[in-house]
Protein backbone atom coordinates (compact mmCIF):
# COMPACT_ATOMS: atom_id res chain seq x y z
CA UNK A 1 0.00 0.00 0.00
CA UNK A 2 1.87 3.35 -1.39
CA UNK A 3 2.23 6.36 1.05
CA UNK A 4 -0.33 8.88 -1.15
CA UNK A 5 -3.10 6.44 -0.84
CA UNK A 6 -2.45 5.72 3.11
CA UNK A 7 -2.68 9.56 3.10
CA UNK A 8 -5.83 9.83 0.98
CA UNK A 9 -7.40 7.24 3.24
CA UNK A 10 -6.55 9.23 6.48
CA UNK A 11 -7.85 12.17 5.04
CA UNK A 12 -11.19 10.93 3.92
CA UNK A 13 -11.30 9.06 7.41
CA UNK A 14 -11.18 12.72 8.90
CA UNK A 15 -13.68 14.30 6.98
CA UNK A 16 -15.78 11.59 7.63
CA UNK A 17 -15.50 11.88 11.45
CA UNK A 18 -15.18 15.71 11.25
CA UNK A 19 -18.84 15.60 9.31
CA UNK A 20 -20.72 12.98 11.62
CA UNK A 21 -20.21 15.68 14.54
CA UNK A 22 -22.25 18.77 13.76
CA UNK A 23 -21.43 22.46 14.82
CA UNK A 24 -22.30 22.58 19.05
CA UNK A 25 -25.12 24.84 19.33
CA UNK A 26 -25.59 28.71 19.27
CA UNK A 27 -28.65 30.26 19.65
CA UNK A 28 -29.95 33.43 17.25
CA UNK A 29 -29.46 36.88 18.79
CA UNK A 30 -32.88 36.94 19.49
CA UNK A 31 -35.81 34.20 19.62
CA UNK A 32 -39.32 33.19 21.27
CA UNK A 33 -40.71 29.96 21.99
CA UNK A 34 -43.61 28.02 24.08
CA UNK A 35 -43.28 25.51 26.47
CA UNK A 36 -44.79 22.48 28.11
CA UNK A 37 -42.54 21.95 31.68
CA UNK A 38 -42.74 19.28 33.76
CA UNK A 39 -40.88 19.89 37.15
CA UNK A 40 -40.73 17.48 40.31
CA UNK A 41 -40.02 18.33 44.01
CA UNK A 42 -39.72 15.22 46.45
CA UNK A 43 -42.28 12.76 45.04
CA UNK A 44 -44.65 15.50 43.41
CA UNK A 45 -44.53 16.92 40.01
CA UNK A 46 -46.16 19.34 38.35
CA UNK A 47 -46.69 20.40 34.73
CA UNK A 48 -47.10 24.11 34.19
CA UNK A 49 -46.71 26.46 30.19
CA UNK A 50 -45.18 28.98 29.33
CA UNK A 51 -42.86 31.33 27.01
CA UNK A 52 -39.09 31.67 26.82
CA UNK A 53 -38.32 35.03 25.48
CA UNK A 54 -34.67 35.34 24.44
CA UNK A 55 -33.33 39.23 23.31
CA UNK A 56 -29.81 38.89 23.56
CA UNK A 57 -29.14 41.83 20.88
CA UNK A 58 -31.11 44.20 23.57
CA UNK A 59 -29.39 42.09 26.96
CA UNK A 60 -33.25 41.58 28.18
CA UNK A 61 -34.69 37.94 28.70
CA UNK A 62 -38.54 36.64 29.52
CA UNK A 63 -39.33 33.43 31.35
CA UNK A 64 -42.86 33.25 32.11
CA UNK A 65 -44.58 30.12 33.87
CA UNK A 66 -48.06 29.19 34.58
CA UNK A 67 -47.34 27.84 37.53
CA UNK A 68 -43.81 28.67 39.41
CA UNK A 69 -44.15 26.71 42.59
CA UNK A 70 -41.77 24.38 42.20
CA UNK A 71 -39.35 26.78 40.26
CA UNK A 72 -35.90 27.60 42.12
CA UNK A 73 -36.71 30.93 41.89
CA UNK A 74 -39.91 31.76 42.01
CA UNK A 75 -40.75 28.76 44.20
CA UNK A 76 -39.56 30.47 47.97
CA UNK A 77 -43.58 31.10 48.69
CA UNK A 78 -44.55 27.71 47.54
CA UNK A 79 -47.83 28.87 45.98
CA UNK A 80 -49.03 27.82 42.87
CA UNK A 81 -48.94 31.05 40.90
CA UNK A 82 -47.66 32.37 37.90
CA UNK A 83 -44.38 33.90 37.65
CA UNK A 84 -41.94 35.61 35.69
CA UNK A 85 -38.30 35.92 35.90
CA UNK A 86 -37.14 39.35 33.96
CA UNK A 87 -34.12 40.44 33.20
CA UNK A 88 -32.90 43.67 32.02
CA UNK A 89 -29.96 45.61 32.40
CA UNK A 90 -28.01 42.69 33.87
CA UNK A 91 -30.35 42.71 37.03
CA UNK A 92 -32.66 39.39 37.65
CA UNK A 93 -36.08 40.26 38.94
CA UNK A 94 -39.13 37.68 40.11
CA UNK A 95 -42.56 38.93 39.39
CA UNK A 96 -46.16 37.50 40.28
CA UNK A 97 -48.35 39.12 37.82
CA UNK A 98 -51.59 37.75 39.77
CA UNK A 99 -50.61 39.88 42.97
CA UNK A 100 -48.59 42.54 41.07
CA UNK A 101 -46.09 41.95 43.08
CA UNK A 102 -42.24 42.05 42.55
CA UNK A 103 -38.92 41.09 44.17
CA UNK A 104 -34.97 41.72 43.10
CA UNK A 105 -33.08 38.64 42.97
CA UNK A 106 -29.65 38.89 41.31
CA UNK A 107 -27.26 40.61 39.53
CA UNK A 108 -24.24 40.06 37.00
CA UNK A 109 -21.84 39.75 39.46
CA UNK A 110 -23.71 36.18 41.05
CA UNK A 111 -23.95 35.29 37.30
CA UNK A 112 -27.69 36.19 36.75
CA UNK A 113 -27.17 38.36 33.27
CA UNK A 114 -28.89 37.19 30.19
CA UNK A 115 -27.20 34.15 28.90
CA UNK A 116 -24.85 34.42 25.66
CA UNK A 117 -25.72 33.08 22.82
CA UNK A 118 -22.73 30.77 22.74
CA UNK A 119 -23.40 29.43 26.42
CA UNK A 120 -22.79 25.54 25.56
CA UNK A 121 -19.32 25.22 26.85
CA UNK A 122 -17.70 22.16 25.42
CA UNK A 123 -21.17 20.33 24.62
CA UNK A 124 -21.01 16.83 24.10
CA UNK A 125 -22.52 15.50 21.11
CA UNK A 126 -24.90 12.47 22.01
CA UNK A 127 -25.91 11.65 18.49
CA UNK A 128 -28.77 12.01 16.22
CA UNK A 129 -31.87 10.31 16.17
CA UNK A 130 -35.82 11.32 16.51
CA UNK A 131 -37.85 13.51 18.72
CA UNK A 132 -41.54 13.91 19.17
CA UNK A 133 -41.44 12.94 15.47
CA UNK A 134 -38.68 15.46 14.05
CA UNK A 135 -34.89 14.27 13.44
CA UNK A 136 -32.88 15.88 15.88
CA UNK A 137 -29.31 16.20 18.02
CA UNK A 138 -28.99 15.41 21.44
CA UNK A 139 -26.18 16.98 23.77
CA UNK A 140 -25.66 17.23 27.20
CA UNK A 141 -23.37 20.37 28.55
CA UNK A 142 -22.04 19.89 32.09
CA UNK A 143 -22.11 23.41 34.35
CA UNK A 144 -19.28 21.75 36.98
CA UNK A 145 -16.75 19.73 36.47
CA UNK A 146 -16.00 15.94 36.77
CA UNK A 147 -19.72 15.51 34.59
CA UNK A 148 -21.72 17.25 37.27
CA UNK A 149 -24.24 19.48 36.81
CA UNK A 150 -25.70 17.94 33.31
CA UNK A 151 -27.99 20.10 31.19
CA UNK A 152 -29.43 17.51 28.70
CA UNK A 153 -30.59 19.75 24.91
CA UNK A 154 -32.44 18.50 21.93
CA UNK A 155 -32.46 21.24 19.00
CA UNK A 156 -33.16 20.74 15.01
CA UNK A 157 -30.48 19.15 12.96
CA UNK A 158 -30.22 22.60 10.55
CA UNK A 159 -26.71 22.64 9.48
CA UNK A 160 -25.83 26.66 10.46
CA UNK A 161 -26.59 26.62 14.75
CA UNK A 162 -28.47 29.52 14.73
CA UNK A 163 -30.97 28.04 12.14
CA UNK A 164 -31.96 25.67 14.45
CA UNK A 165 -34.68 25.33 16.82
CA UNK A 166 -35.01 24.36 20.50
CA UNK A 167 -36.37 21.26 21.28
CA UNK A 168 -36.26 20.25 24.70
CA UNK A 169 -34.07 21.42 27.95
CA UNK A 170 -33.74 19.66 31.13
CA UNK A 171 -31.55 20.12 34.28
CA UNK A 172 -31.90 19.91 38.01
CA UNK A 173 -35.62 19.22 38.79
CA UNK A 174 -37.13 20.27 35.14
CA UNK A 175 -37.32 19.52 31.69
CA UNK A 176 -39.03 22.44 28.90
CA UNK A 177 -40.74 20.17 26.19
CA UNK A 178 -40.85 23.35 23.04
CA UNK A 179 -43.91 23.14 21.32
CA UNK A 180 -42.71 22.80 17.96
CA UNK A 181 -44.71 25.50 15.61
CA UNK A 182 -44.24 28.21 18.22
CA UNK A 183 -40.94 29.60 17.37
CA UNK A 184 -40.62 33.23 16.29
CA UNK A 185 -38.58 35.92 16.12
CA UNK A 186 -40.45 39.32 17.03
CA UNK A 187 -42.55 39.62 20.03
CA UNK A 188 -43.04 42.64 22.23
CA UNK A 189 -40.06 44.45 24.01
CA UNK A 190 -39.26 42.91 26.89
CA UNK A 191 -39.17 45.89 30.42
CA UNK A 192 -40.08 45.81 34.17
CA UNK A 193 -43.37 45.87 35.28
CA UNK A 194 -43.98 49.02 37.51
CA UNK A 195 -43.95 47.17 40.28
CA UNK A 196 -40.22 45.70 40.11
CA UNK A 197 -39.33 49.35 39.43
CA UNK A 198 -40.69 50.32 42.92
CA UNK A 199 -37.51 52.69 45.37
CA UNK A 200 -38.28 50.35 47.94
CA UNK A 201 -38.05 47.13 46.18
CA UNK A 202 -37.36 44.05 48.59
CA UNK A 203 -35.28 41.12 47.81
CA UNK A 204 -36.36 37.81 46.89
CA UNK A 205 -35.63 35.02 49.53
CA UNK A 206 -34.74 31.63 49.06
CA UNK A 207 -32.52 31.00 46.29
CA UNK A 208 -31.89 33.95 45.20
CA UNK A 209 -30.76 34.97 48.75
CA UNK A 210 -28.23 32.16 48.54
CA UNK A 211 -27.03 32.93 45.22
CA UNK A 212 -26.38 36.87 46.57
CA UNK A 213 -24.62 35.64 49.81
CA UNK A 214 -27.31 36.88 52.05
CA UNK A 215 -26.97 36.15 55.31
CA UNK A 216 -30.63 37.23 56.23
CA UNK A 217 -33.16 37.01 53.65
CA UNK A 218 -36.38 39.61 52.74
CA UNK A 219 -39.29 39.96 50.96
Amino acid sequence: MNKIYILTLIAVLMVAITSATPLPPHWPNVFAKDFVEISTKGNQTLADVGTYYYNFAENTQLLTRSNGQFDFFCGFNDEPLACDQIIVENNRYVYFPEQDSCCYCCGQDQGCSVLKPDWFIDPEYHGQQEYSGVQAYWWVIYEQPDQKGPNYYIETTEENPIDRKPLHLARNNYELNFVSDSYRTQFPQITLPTACKATNLGKCPGVCAKIRGDSVTEF
